[in-house]
């Protein structure tokens, strides 16, 4: 076994400010009785951190929240023994192999760390390391030896250093099809270039993703789509053929018109995430002009967790990716050349529903991304207006929920991604509907958003005789519409309005 001895503090290996934590699990180990060994990207990460001129030319993240650590035997329940010990949750994550699962803190936060420990698959540490993917994932540092030391069989720190991604073996990836996904994300992250051997294995195992589970795809899909060059990753899966086998609907974009714009519907819809992540970009550097001033609260509001631990940012992305596959079903051509897509955005919420529960995204994701979907085009129609009024703003979010602040981020990276003659005065309407939206939601909540009821259900039956059903539900509805236009402030407007709506009602019906 290559022996590399490299520098690596506590530091290095976790990340930016957080060694004591590691240094305290160093101390902790030898109670393991037995060899252990932190592998896979932790290590990869901090060999790279140790490089100064690599650190710098490569995104690498500032902390490392991951851990898969490798022992002799008693995977499971050595993770079961570091859990108890630093009350930590512990989880059994695959039996049959030995692996066992710590999770401390909260999903999400600064304080949270994953820690996977698995038994050998096989029978030493240098067949277990051969097994894995790529050569830079295939080293290992003995945490229960001082000074840390890089195994390095394979040649890993070679290949870092040369930006070469490397298959550990001829069989490596089909040995697992997901991994072509993962050379995907690794290339995107640190920009390597793919040896000719592993990229001819890819070409020939991409096929195969259908045999993956659905749950490992989607951890990959979405591990891509948040990396600032998704649009490029993108690009290099559907040359691979990776989306035609995962995302039929999506490919079907591919030579479809897309008004306004040189690109097809294919070309665009990665466009847009490109877009999406550009508008985020911009607000988190302050350089989202007039959103600027939302920047702390958009932020605040796309980090809470959905579903099966992806937080709003992230399916922002998955959003605009399939935010137009209802397009193909829908295209109406024109004599004059011209094409229309109506109801693309409701065909497109229910085939993304569909695509979603194929991948098996949890029911509050798919109803939360299937949202921004079905409503990713009102922004845009609403710019057209000549005003948007304060009735138009609370119908807006009254239909959209929580995902409008999403939906109209979306909207806004949807019409970046456009290219038409008159953009920037178009670009000026759209950009003050969206902040008018956001305004709405951040700073006149309860004004026009979701004003608060002036008059209740049982007070309505009681006062005017009205039996309970859909016509009390309606009049609240219309009554709550009333105050976010402004037409009604106080609860003696709201009976006076009330009333005169019933008494309208029955006058239409007879005149």
């Amino acid at each position: 076994m290559t022996l590399q001895v490299v520098v690596i503090s506590a530091e290095s290996l976790t990340g930016c400010g957080d060694a004591p934590w590691i240094e305290h699990l160093l101390r902790w180990l030898p109670q393991a009785a037995q060899p252990c060994f932190l592998v896979g990207g932790a290590v990869r990460d901090s060999v790279l951190r140790s490089f100064p001129g690599l650190a710098r030319q490569l995104r690498i993240p500032v902390r490392t929240h991951d851990f898969d650590l490798l022992v002799p035997q008693g995977g499971a329940a050595l993770a079961r023994r570091l859990a108890d010990a630093f009350g930590a949750a512990f989880y059994v994550l695959d039996q049959t192999r030995d692996i066992g699962r710590a999770v401390f803190g909260t999903p999400g936060q600064p304080d949270w760390r994953v820690v996977d420990v698995a038994a050998y698959q096989g029978a030493t540490l240098e067949e277990d390391l051969a097994r894995r993917d790529f050569c830079v994932n295939a080293m290992a540092v003995e945490l229960t030896r001082q000074p840390l030391q890089v195994h390095d069989p394979l040649g890993g720190i070679d290949d870092l250093r040369a930006g070469r991604l490397r298959a550990t073996s001829d069989h490596a990836l089909a040995d697992d099809p997901v991994r072509t996904l993962r050379a995907v994300r690794l290339c995107a992250q640190f920009g390597f270039a793919i040896e000719p051997n592993t990229l001819a294995q890819i070409r020939t195992t991409v096929p195969r993703l259908r045999e993956i589970s659905s749950e490992r795809v989607r951890e990959e899909l979405m591990k891509i789509l948040v990396l600032p060059n998704a649009e490029e990753s993108l690009q290099q899966m559907d040359a691979w053929g990776v989306v035609d086998v995962l995302l039929p609907e999506l490919s079907a974009l591919k030579g479809l018109p897309q008004p306004g714009s040189t690109l097809d519907g294919f070309a665009h819809s990665i466009r847009v995430v490109h877009m999406t992540h550009r508008v985020l970009t911009d607000l988190e550097t302050g350089r989202g002009d007039g959103l600027s001033r939302y920047r702390e609260p958009i932020m605040h509001h796309l980090t809470p967790l959905v579903g099966d631990g992806y937080d709003r940012r992230g399916l922002l992305f998955l959003a605009a990716l399939l935010h137009d596959v209802g397009k193909p079903s829908t295209l109406e051509p024109y004599e004059d050349g011209a094409v229309h897509y109506f109801d693309h955005e409701k065909i497109g919420a229910r085939l993304t529903r569909e695509i979603l529960g194929r991948l098996r995204f949890s029911r509050q994701v798919n109803d939360w991304v299937s949202a921004i979907v079905r409503w990713h085009l009102r922004p845009l129609l609403l710019a057209r207006e000549t005003t948007v009024s304060r009735r138009a703003v609370h119908r807006f979010f009254r239909d959209a929920g929580e995902t409008g602040v999403s939906v109209a981020l979306l909207a806004l990276a949807d019409h970046l991604a456009m290219a038409d003659s008159d953009r920037h005065e178009r670009d000026d309407k759209v950009l003050r509907t969206i902040e008018q939206l956001l305004a709405a939601f951040f700073e006149r909540y309860n004004e026009i958003v979701t004003p608060p009821p002036l008059l209740r259900g049982g007070e309505i039956v009681r006062q005017l005789g009205i039996p309970p059903g859909p016509l009390i539900g309606r009049l609240l509805r219309e009554l709550q519409e009333a105050q976010a236009a402004g037409e009604v402030v106080t609860r003696a407007q709201a009976w006076e309005w009330l009333r005169a709506r019933l008494s309208l009602s029955s006058q239409l019906k007879n005149p």
